[in-house]
């Protein structure tokens, strides 16, 4: 259409995909929400559960979100409260004592695991 002659901008924007959110209300999700917005108009749970349902839509249909952390951050937020942590919890510091140990695991590792590669190819060497 945009090769015509005299075409329009205007008139080429109904021809367009339109998006579309459906919302089911009879999935249990939706009903849920339901009762706890007519309970509570201000809860800040539902607006966030409500908030994370449509992000998650946007994405399952392949758009692009506009403020990833925001997702992250409501993702996280919703673990949180599955494991029952509290929203506050905070990630505990490493002690450096810790850092050091970890470090010398991990070389003790790398070295045990040179030794069984040295073992294999050998014994693929006796088979051949």
């Amino acid at each position: 259409m945009q090769s015509q002659t005299l075409t329009d901008a205007n008139k080429q924007a109904y021809m367009r995909g339109k998006r579309v959110l459906e919302i089911n209300p009879r999935h249990p999700i939706i009903k849920e929400l339901r009762e706890r917005v007519v309970k509570d108009p201000e809860d800040g749970n539902v607006k966030q559960t409500a908030q994370l349902i449509y992000q998650t839509a946007l994405m399952e249909s392949g758009f692009m979100l506009q403020d990833p952390k925001d997702f992250a951050s409501r993702i996280y937020s919703s673990v949180k409260s599955s494991l029952n942590i509290s929203p506050d919890a905070n990630v505990e510091e490493e002690d450096d004592v810790d850092e050091n140990e970890a470090e010398s695991e991990t070389k003790e590792a790398v070295d045990t695991s040179k030794d069984d590669v040295d073992t294999e190819s050998s014994a693929v060497k006796d088979e051949l």
